[in-house]
């Protein structure tokens, strides 16, 4: 029920804000709206206010706006008399501002929540660039990266913690990375070369970073909370055995489910030992099967930086255009072959799969979900395919380069091969989200 319920906000949330860009421009242009459908046909029910029909439809895969006197996915050309209200009766810069507005408003939801969330709560970053964890036969590995090595740049920009690293190497996705690392008092550069490495590969860096074992935060109700455990304790040492990272502490805690623990902290200055037992908690290992943990209930020591509004609306807006020049990145290394395109596309299973995992840590968690898949579908809609905002742009330019409309035919031809393409898309990535699922 959860993923059910995680599905229905994610993807009702998208589907309302873009059809709403449409609505609204729409209704300020004068065009008449003849149905505002939430999924696609049979329509299921709804209420007829005023000359649009309000409804929900049985097809949860998109939705839909129905402008008089458009040739669009609906094949309805009863609709085109020429009247003054009518869609193509407009000129060039309204109809365009109508089909790209619910791109506009897709990236704006993104620019909102991600500004939003920087200005209410802040950004959180883990204080360190310092590499605690390099996993042999990794790429790191063959690159040449070691535990301990702090890096100072990526490409030239200098990082200030572990979130500028990940950022710089996603930024610089498909693209050789420079790296300067300080080693031993000295300076080391390091290229990591991409060469013919997949998109997949991007999962097999193989870093971390080097955090220490102190106590970050506590969630109430959980063995550390009741022990006496406070926020800035560094643990030192689990059983007698000296923990250096929070890496050595939590394979120590994680191995122990349900056994008691001597836990030596250091708390200004002093040393103390408590008794903790951890919870046994469910997890996935590194192949996705459940296994049993401990945990105590601890968070990483992270550091907060806070920003005013303007400073976070900027922060929401770069933060969007991030998303949006890594989804182009990867739309144009799928379409040139550099990436499998069953490894790079996830349709809408996955994504309720995605949303159902991210409910179950918290709903709020959700939230930047939306941001990111928001910007994903209006890289999508703006793309030049018949039957999406896209496709209907290009022959919005085309009618207006022309200086005249092209054949009711013609469109008609042009959105039954969009429509057959976009069906023949959908049946690939149903596919390809059962076979990783159930078949590999």
């Amino acid at each position: 029920m959860t993923y059910i319920i995680a599905a229905v906000i994610v993807l009702g949330v998208l589907i309302f804000i873009h059809e709403l860009g449409h609505f609204f421009a729409a209704k300020i242009f004068g065009v008449r709206v003849e149905r505002f459908s939430i999924g696609f046909p049979p329509r299921l029910f709804g209420k007829q206010i005023g000359e649009t029909d309000y409804c929900v439809s049985a097809i949860p895969l998109g939705g839909y706006v129905k402008l008089s006197g458009m040739v669009d996915e609906s094949m309805d050309t009863s609709t085109l008399t020429g009247a003054p209200h009518e869609f193509m009766s407009k000129p060039l810069y309204q109809k365009v501002i109508i089909i790209t507005a619910g791109v506009v408003m897709n990236f704006l939801l993104a620019v909102a929540i991600f500004g939003g969330i920087a200005w209410l709560q802040g950004e959180s970053v883990l204080p360190s660039t310092t590499l605690g964890y390099v996993q042999t036969g990794s790429i790191a590995d063959s690159m040449g990266f070691q535990e301990g090595d702090k890096i100072l740049s990526v490409n030239d920009k200098p990082v200030h913690n572990w979130k500028d690293i990940d950022r710089g190497f996603l930024e610089n996705f498909g693209k050789d990375t420079h790296y300067i690392v300080e080693r031993g008092g000295k300076t080391i550069p390091i290229v990591v070369q991409w060469g013919n490495m997949k998109l997949t590969d991007t999962r097999q860096l193989g870093i971390g970073p080097f955090v220490p074992a102190e106590v970050g935060s506590l969630v109430p109700g959980y063995p550390a909370a009741d022990a006496g455990l406070q926020t800035g304790d560094r643990i030192v040492a689990i059983n007698d055995t000296a923990v250096s990272s929070w890496g050595d502490m939590t394979d120590i805690i994680h191995a122990n489910p349900e056994k008691l623990l001597k836990i030596t902290v250091l708390r200004n200055n002093e040393k103390l030992d408590i008794q903790i037992t951890p919870r046994a908690d469910k997890a996935s290992d590194e192949t996705g099967n459940e296994i049993t943990i401990g945990k105590i209930g601890i968070g990483l020591p992270i550091d907060y930086v806070k920003y005013s509004f303007f400073p976070a609306i900027l922060k929401g807006f770069n933060d969007s255009i991030f998303w949006a020049r890594l989804n182009i990145t990867g739309f144009i290394r799928v379409i040139t072959g550099k990436d499998s395109a069953r490894d790079s596309l996830a349709g809408p299973i996955e994504i309720v799969k995605l949303a159902g995992d991210t409910a179950k840590q918290s709903f709020l968690s959700l939230i930047p979900m939306i941001a990111v898949l928001s910007v994903v579908l209006a890289m999508i809609n703006i793309l030049p395919i018949p039957a999406l905002d896209g496709g209907h742009l290009v022959i919005i330019l085309i009618e207006g380069i022309r200086k005249k409309p092209l054949s009711v035919k013609t469109k008609m031809v042009v959105q039954q091969i969009g429509m057959a393409f976009l069906l023949i898309l959908m049946i690939f990535v149903f596919y390809n989200d059962i076979a990783r699922r159930f078949i590999e």
